[in-house]
């Protein structure tokens, strides 16, 4: 391959290598000097120092081992989805139309759950249940307006 059918040609690299160096430069001339006579300097100064060097690649966690590859992986999506799949055919088999009558079928709910045993907070009649929901819708309301 010659030169002039390279992607990075040296042409190339020496012109990155200007337009950088130039940024550092320009970088460095952004950093403000610290006001010896400021109340804070040393501070300021001592933070700036204790973290010069940080991070430090020593300080970052170490790449974790025990990651699964990428055919692990795809065999979970796949199955999941086949999970999926069998739900939703499983979901379309059922018969969601009520061919009994409705009072009938009600009937037959209140039937089986007769013998229940209610809880004496839940065993409420229709007008504390009423009143309870009331007292909700007035604690609900907002306050009135600042003037």
């Amino acid at each position: 391959m010659t030169g002039s059918k390279m992607n990075a040609s040296a042409t190339k690299i020496l012109a990155i290598s200007a337009v950088c160096a130039l940024l550092g430069a320009c970088g460095a001339r952004f950093a403000a000097p610290t006001d010896p006579s400021s109340p804070l300097s040393g501070r300021v100064q001592e933070l700036v120092d204790a973290n010069r060097t940080y991070p430090r690649w020593a300080d970052f966690p170490a790449a974790p081992t025990n990651v699964p590859g990428a055919s692990v992986i795809a065999g979970r999506v796949a199955g999941l989805d086949q999970t999926g799949d069998t739900l939703d055919r499983s979901v379309a088999a059922i018969d969601w139309t009520l061919l009994e009558d409705p009072d009938v079928w009600s009937a037959s709910v209140r039937a089986r759950t007769e013998g229940a045993r209610m809880s004496v907070g839940t065993a409420r009649t229709a007008a504390e249940v009423e009143a309870f929901a009331q007292s909700l819708r007035d604690r609900a309301e907002p306050p009135p307006p600042i003037r």
